[in-house]
């Protein structure tokens, strides 16, 4: 099976699939009658398409820095995540919060208390916030080097066109957002997502070996 957080950006797309079933449904019973608006629904579809790369962006990450807190030593994890582990202690204001580290507890303050607050924290998943977390979280910049340019330039447009819809009155005259492009974000974002899943794994491969997710066949 694939990663956990593959299944679960799965799921949460069957609502927009849903909405854009509905779109045409509708069309189909309105064009009888008339010309219809109905891009509501379709920009409807886009804030949650985009909610769940978000979320999958987040939950991603959640997963590997679970499978590294599966290892015997934090000697063994990459090294910008220890940088990280280590400014966390250096700069919290509690002086003996190095001694969390010992005997495993380093863990549970990794997922504890520095990978979830900063995932928490995260939102407006374009590709330069996504590398500079990955970075910090699982010490892998290159997190989405898997994609090409034309992708990269897609999600951060994406996710744009995402913030205008949430935050900006529709102007007039503004282009009318069709069924068939909903459609296709759709199957772009399923195609990046498969094609991230399985560069992580291949990178998740060099620091451990067990109990890891399937490749998806693309």
């Amino acid at each position: 099976m694939p990663s956990y957080s593959f299944g679960d950006y799965r799921r949460r797309t069957l609502d927009v699939k849903k909405i854009s079933r509905d779109y045409k449904t509708l069309r189909d019973i309105f064009n009888k009658r008339g010309r219809v608006g109905l891009d509501h629904l379709s920009r409807s579809g886009i804030l949650l398409l985009c909610g769940a790369w978000e979320t999958y962006v987040e939950d991603i990450m959640r997963e590997i820095a679970t499978h590294f807190a599966t290892l015997d030593k934090i000697e063994e994890m990459p090294e910008e995540v220890k940088k990280t582990i280590a400014n966390y202690v250096k700069n919290h204001k509690e002086d003996n919060k190095v001694l969390k580290l010992a005997d495993g507890g380093w863990k549970t303050l990794y997922l504890d208390e520095v990978v979830e607050p900063k995932i928490s924290g995260f939102n407006t998943p374009k590709v330069r916030n996504i590398k500079e977390l990955s970075k910090k979280l699982i010490g892998y910049e290159e997190m989405l080097d898997c994609l090409g340019s034309a992708d990269q330039d897609l999600i951060d447009n994406f996710v744009g066109f995402r913030g205008h819809i949430a935050h900006n009155v529709r102007n007039r005259g503004e282009k009318y957002l069709s069924v068939e492009k909903l459609d296709e974000y759709i199957e772009d974002f399923q195609a990046i997502v498969t094609t991230v899943d399985n560069h992580l794994l291949n990178y998740l491969r060099i620091y451990v070996n067990k109990r890891l997710w399937n490749r998806i066949s693309e």
